[in-house]
């Protein structure tokens, strides 16, 4: 028999299009594992059942009659609360939005889940406009990792990735800014892929995301859903301008072809980390799964443009990011700066004067980052190296401080690949010491999703799934 809550998104489907499972039958299923586990771990913060059955029992109508409702058709959906979802209000996770009327419409990502036939039930929590590695805010609280529930599921998507891992959903929406797929991923033990730069669009929005650094993305367990879901959600929208043309092949359909001969390079600090020993274990067992399937792999020293002034660089992005979120904000924020939490209106307060000294070194920054990967996607085909330099922080947050000191800031791998576009993946690699998660990123050149997810695919076979403990409430 299939465990509903931890079969993947293309078992569901299969089942539902077979007839063997209803859309009511999983409906039901869903919003009970809802109710019995995440009291624990309140990753979701809006939830309709009775239109979640409704919708449920109006499309396996529609079934019955022979229709085709998509590829996703009768799958329930959870959407990270930093874009629409028509009849739900968007929090942006801070307080400020708590009591937003519903969405009237969906963000072009969510839209195309429904055209798919995927039933979108309700919202996952995010830290306030996602500016945050942990997931907690005054509007919902504190959301929490299914492995340890004293510890974070990371942020800002650590909502979706905390309801994918405890088995609440196949699939949810998530974002990925400076890793804020990849990093919750890692931490909660499923797949986090950040497409290239406009591969799926954005939108629609009164302001575009003019520094180009984040990007809609998917939150699943395996690499074939993660695939699914990039298939459905990639093509070119005329609402985002920076929206990249449809693939001209399936992602899904590219994971059963043999990859060629890769060279891979394997990079352990960037010259700005010191990973636990259990991730540079995990990295070494994966490299080894590389070279046994015939790929060249060795190790490469690059360490990233500026790490001599660490932590000057990610300084200076945090900086100027949060002038980004200042302006999407900026109208309510003058009006009601009280309603906002308090941590995040100092930093928005802070970021109201950026001088153009630092928005011009911030780019000229970038644009070393761009030659940086260049130069080695000259050498190699892929890029290997952890995900995040240590296991799962405390829910509240992690020490900033003390990661600076220890060179173990969760961005240290991850916000590179933001700046400068490239696809890239956090695949499970095991568990550390303390029963929690490993996990490794595999970077591919700009626009070779099917090199990365193909490659995530083989060392997912080798590895395996994880699943964690059931939480209790």
């Amino acid at each position: 028999m299939t465990d509903l809550s931890f079969a993947s998104a293309t078992e569901l489907t299969a089942l539902l299009r077979s007839r063997a499972l209803s859309p009511e039958e999983l409906m039901r299923h869903t919003l009970d594992r809802i109710e019995t586990v995440d009291r624990a771990l309140n990753s979701v913060v809006a939830l309709d059942p009775e239109r979640a059955l409704a919708e449920a029992a109006a499309l396996a109508a529609r079934m019955a009659r022979g229709e085709d409702p998509g590829p996703l058709a009768g799958l329930p959906v959870l959407v990270k609360d930093l874009e629409d979802a028509k009849g739900f209000p968007t929090s942006r996770g801070t307080r400020a939005y708590r009591d937003s009327p519903p969405a009237t419409g969906d963000s072009i990502h969510v839209a195309r889940l429904r055209a798919a036939g995927a039933l979108v039930i309700g919202k996952t929590n995010t830290p306030p406009t996602g500016a945050g590695v942990h997931t907690a805010n005054d509007a919902y609280g504190i959301t929490r990792n299914p492995w340890n529930t004293e510890r974070t599921p990371g942020g800002s998507s650590g909502g979706a990735a905390a309801a994918v891992s405890a088995g609440l959903v196949a699939l949810g929406t998530a974002g990925d800014g400076g890793g804020s797929t990849r990093i919750p991923a890692a931490l909660c033990g499923v797949i986090g892929l950040k497409p290239s730069r406009g591969r799926i669009p954005q939108g629609p929005s009164r302001m575009p995301c003019w520094p180009q650094h984040a990007c809609p993305s998917g939150m699943a367990r395996t690499v074939r859903d993660t695939a699914l879901h990039l298939d459905i959600t990639a093509g070119h929208h005329p609402a985002d301008s920076n929206s990249l043309p449809a693939p001209a092949t399936s992602y899904v359909a590219g994971l059963d072809r043999r990859l060629p001969v890769l060279r891979v390079g394997v990079l352990r600090t960037l010259g700005v980390a010191a990973p636990r020993p259990e991730f540079l274990a995990a990295l070494d067992r994966t490299a080894e799964v590389l070279r046994d399937e015939g790929h060249l792999v060795q190790d490469d020293e690059a360490v990233l443009p500026g790490a001599e002034d660490f932590p000057s660089p990610f300084q200076l992005r945090q900086k100027v990011l949060a002038h980004s979120r200042l302006l999407t904000v900026l109208d309510d924020f003058t009006a009601r700066r009280a309603d906002f939490e308090p941590w995040f209106a100092d930093l928005l307060d802070g970021a109201r004067t950026v001088p153009a000294a630092d928005l011009a070194a911030y780019w000229t920054h970038r644009s070393r980052l761009d030659h940086w990967t260049a130069e080695l996607f000259e050498r190699y085909d892929l890029l290997l190296m952890p995900t995040v330099p240590t296991t799962a922080w405390p829910a509240q947050g992690p020490d900033v401080a003390k990661a600076v000191a220890d060179r173990t800031v969760p961005i240290s791998y991850t916000s590179v690949f933001n700046d400068t576009g490239h696809p890239a993946i956090s695949v499970p690699a095991g568990l550390a010491p303390d029963g929690l998660p490993c996990a490794v990123q595999l970077v591919a050149p700009h626009h070779r999703e099917d090199l990365v997810l193909a490659a995530a695919r083989t060392i997912e076979t080798a590895h395996g799934p994880l699943r964690p403990p059931v939480p209790t409430g």
